[in-house]
């Protein structure tokens, strides 16, 4: 069976729904086609500079800075293009979704005290944008591993929270898919639907082979094929080949299987080079995530300068014991990478205000998020919490499932370098030096999983493919998580909050716009 269109996108992600919708509403014939029975999308927040906002020279130090930040290995004019495009990507989504009235970034009704996002309303099923983390890059901007002076210029991001989880931008996605197919007829969505290979006509790509129900199809782009298939982190042997760091970690998703790389690459399209960015991260099993606290693994010992920051902490536990705990993959039931204990006691509360990230969360608050403690917990997914309270230390250790006499060794070490006021064992500085003495006891078993490998297929500015020597192959694009070159980095840099997902909706765009020109 043969299907004839203007674009073919396969995958209906945070790239791929935005990249058909988009095309869809221009006019073109769209056929978007999804392996799954639903629009697939993962993560809760996506940003956009704000170009009204920023200076120009405000956004030309954003760019040096993150690609500082990605071991100067970031395909710069990406960056740039991100800067140029993503404001018009996110105001789109937000509104095609029902989520704002305005298609353009506005002084309308507030986020919250530091944004402006037009007039926000709730979709009337609950799902709404619930806080904003959007920043202005000004001045001296300083996180817990570098410094950057952007001086006098300007560069505004905002990022809008979708939620309250367990509702995602997976939800926002559907919402849109739905409303725009409402008003396109030359949109076409096949789920269940699976990408097998790519057709090409010459160098051309013209199409792709699917499979559905156990019967081929072919569907023609006439002008191109965008995919948009998300990342590869459960195509073991790919994660082994490309990004090894995450091999021994647990993966948050599913279904992530790098069938757009192999399609592209089969086409001829080339891979960025080994070291490929991943995210890594777990905010979900305590409401505090990257304060100082002493760090115990999980033969109860200390490890780590706990000023690294939890977001790079990945790396450092590649080298830390595997614990057989809730939610391991299928591949790691021997017990996976990733996990550590933050500890601390009662007396947080009297520590200075600096001393946390998002500021002190007071006891009964906290307490909300033991497990078990109430029903429906805001904010986080119930499964995942992980928080404990006890009033000795050999309770919480047999909470958290480490040996106490470890522990406890670690622990009067640590309050004696505590109490001494210089850390001998790794250098935290001393202000985060807090001794841990005051029962009751907190702890929180952290599962540092892969959020995303955000890697993939060298592209250019325009998320065309490229071949090993740099040559575009014609029809063919690559949006998301199957497209390289925009990081490049061993970490996804977390200086801008929602930077993946805004990303994906700007390069979702920027190739429905260029296939159809």
């Amino acid at each position: 069976m043969n299907k004839r269109y203007d674009i073919v996108v396969v995958g209906a992600g945070a790239s791929g729904v935005v990249a058909a919708c988009v095309a869809a509403e221009h006019g073109a014939s769209v056929a978007l086609i999804q392996k799954e029975a639903t629009v697939i999308s993962q993560g809760n927040c996506a940003s956009a500079i704000i170009k009204s906002r920023s200076t120009e020279a405000g956004i030309a130090k954003w760019i040096h800075h993150t690609n500082s930040l990605c071991n100067w290995r970031c395909d710069t004019k990406q960056l740039r293009a991100y800067a140029e495009h993503s404001e018009e990507a996110l105001m789109w989504y937000l509104n095609r979704a029902g989520l704002t009235t305005e298609i353009e970034y506005g002084d309308g009704s507030k986020v919250d005290s530091n944004a402006d996002c037009g007039t926000l309303l709730n979709d009337g099923n609950g799902l709404f944008a619930f806080r904003s983390t959007s920043h202005d890059f000004t001045g001296l901007w300083q996180d817990r591993q570098q410094t950057y002076d952007y001086g006098d210029d300007h560069c505004y991001f905002m990022a809008p929270w979708i939620g309250p989880k367990p509702q995602n931008v997976g939800n926002v996605l559907r919402n849109v898919l739905n409303n725009v197919m409402g008003r396109c007829p030359n949109l076409e969505v096949f789920f269940n639907t699976r990408a097998r290979h790519l057709i090409k006509d010459g160098e051309k790509v013209v199409g792709i082979t699917a499979e559905n129900k156990g019967e081929e199809v072919s569907f023609y782009g006439t002008k191109g094929v965008i995919l948009a298939t998300g990342d590869y982190m459960n195509n073991e042997e790919m994660v082994r080949q490309w990004c090894p760091d995450v091999a021994d970690f647990d993966k948050k998703q599913f279904g992530k299987t790098g069938d757009g790389h192999l399609m592209a690459m089969e086409a001829g399209a080339t891979m960025e080079p080994v070291g490929h960015t991943k995210m890594m991260h777990d905010f979900d099993s305590a409401l505090m995530f990257e304060e100082p606290f002493l760090y115990l693994n999980m033969n109860g010992e200390r490890f780590t300068n706990e000023y690294t920051g939890f977001v790079y902490m990945g790396n450092i536990l590649r080298n830390q014991p595997r614990y057989r705990g809730r939610h391991v993959n299928v591949k790691h039931l021997d017990g996976s990478r990733g996990w550590y204990c933050t500890i601390y006691d009662s007396s947080y509360t009297e520590w200075p205000k600096g001393d946390f990230v998002d500021g002190m969360v007071p006891p009964h608050v906290m307490e909300k998020y033991i497990p078990g403690a109430v029903e429906s917990p805001q904010g986080v997914f119930k499964n995942l919490i992980d928080l404990h309270r006890c009033d000795t230390l050999e309770e919480l250790a047999a909470e958290l499932d480490i040996p106490f006499e470890n522990m406890k060794r670690s622990i009067d070490r640590y309050n004696e370098l505590c109490d001494g006021g210089k850390d001998l064992d790794y250098g935290k500085p001393q202000q985060y030096m807090h001794a841990i003495k005051q029962p009751p006891f907190w702890a929180a078993r952290k599962h540092i999983r892969v959020s995303s490998i955000c890697a993939g297929i060298l592209t250019n500015e325009n998320a065309q493919a490229i071949d090993a020597e740099g040559n575009i192959i014609p029809g063919l694009y690559c949006a998301g998580n199957v497209g390289g070159g925009f990081f490049g980095g061993a970490d996804y840099p977390f200086h801008h909050t929602g930077l993946s997902l805004g990303r994906c909706f700007t390069f979702g765009m920027i190739a429905a716009l260029k296939c159809i020109s």
